[in-house]
């Protein structure tokens, strides 16, 4: 609580004051070289924050949205990711201060609210999907947990109850304490399987039952609605079937996750999927191993950093997350991001 609200003091106050006095620009021309390849990390652009009901940095208002886009168009050189990559194949330069923007995870207001700014502002940008359910008008499983206790009636919640591997601990659901609740629940679902954390998912709605009604869910974009995106104009690429940690599954599981979303989605763009998002970043040598065997041309990490186009390792390229917040505390993001010197230390 007490760091959430240093860091939303910094936004709010510091880093105007800092890029006024030019500072977060200084460090920008030191920091982000014009071999520099800055790839941006989105996932949610939201009209109304009540759309995001714990702030768990994954929403981006449309307001900044608009500023951040019209800020990379003057300092970066805004450039699709399989672009960048095709010219890095050929041998060619990538463009002064490259940038190329991505969303993960195939969210609907990145058709309805994203994709008119990206145009308005002539953006181009990725968009890696997770084809689990994507007909089923069926919430991501960390959004499923969300709507769960942000709907709740109950006051309390025992994680050993559904068989999370927190056996001694009960989680308050008061007001104030129902952020550091879901927090702590994703934290260890993170740490299991994909079958289990499924699983205990779905116990976790049949304890926290009854919804209140009113409370707003992370609606996907379906099948048609991802087509529609690849007409647009929008790059389509992988991000697994059913979102797990990788690192904790089975080559063979591993394998399938890969090339089962990449087939999925060719058949449905009727085009190549060259790109692969590891789901929350989690991977290893193997993962990254394993999309160059399912074909993909690149991957892309959640390794906070700017990647070297003269030193890359194509299957773990960094990328910096967004902040919602004006373009002051942007460049902060993006100064204060460590540079990625090449592949022997870009993997994980």
């Amino acid at each position: 609580m007490i760091a959430d609200r240093a860091k939303s003091l910094l936004k709010r106050f510091a880093s105007p004051v800092l890029d006024q006095l030019g500072l977060y620009d200084r460090q920008l021309r030191q920091h982000l070289s014009a071999s520099s390849w800055t790839i941006v990390m989105y996932h949610r652009v939201i009209d109304d924050v009540a759309m995001d009901p714990f702030g768990l940095g994954m929403c981006v208002t449309r307001r900044h949205f608009d500023e951040q886009l019209r800020y990379f168009n003057q300092y970066f050189s805004p450039i699709g990711l399989s672009a960048a990559v095709d010219r890095l194949s050929r041998g060619e330069s990538l463009p002064d201060r490259a940038l190329s923007v991505t969303f993960d995870d195939g969210y609907l207001d990145n058709l309805t609210t994203a994709l008119p700014v990206l145009r308005q502002h002539g953006v181009p940008a990725a968009l890696f999907v997770p084809t689990g359910g994507l007909d089923d008008d069926e919430p991501l499983w960390w959004d499923r947990v969300i709507s769960a206790v942000a709907s709740t009636s109950r006051r309390e919640f025992v994680p050993g109850e559904v068989g999370l591997p927190l056996a001694e601990e009960r989680l308050s659901l008061g007001r104030w304490q129902r952020k550091a609740a879901v927090e702590r629940l994703l934290d260890s679902l993170w740490t299991l399987p994909i079958e289990q954390v499924l699983a205990i998912v779905s116990r976790i709605e049949q304890q926290l039952a009854p919804a209140r009604p009113g409370v707003p869910v992370a609606r996907r974009m379906t099948s048609s609605q991802v087509r529609q995106m690849h007409l647009a104009g929008v790059e389509i690429g992988a991000h697994s079937v059913r979102h797990p940690n990788l690192t904790l599954e089975s080559p063979a599981v591993v394998r399938e996750e890969m090339q089962a979303s990449r087939a999925v989605l060719e058949n449905l763009c009727d085009a190549p999927i060259n790109g692969f998002a590891y789901p929350a970043g989690w991977k290893n040598a193997d993962a990254e191993a394993a999309a160059a065997e399912a074909g993909f041309r690149y991957a892309v990490a959640t390794t906070r950093g700017v990647n070297d186009r003269n030193a890359l390792n194509l299957f773990s390229l960094a990328r910096v997350g967004m902040p919602d917040t004006r373009v002051s505390d942007l460049k902060r993001a993006l100064s204060t991001a460590r540079q990625i010197p090449g592949p022997e230390s870009a993997s994980s």
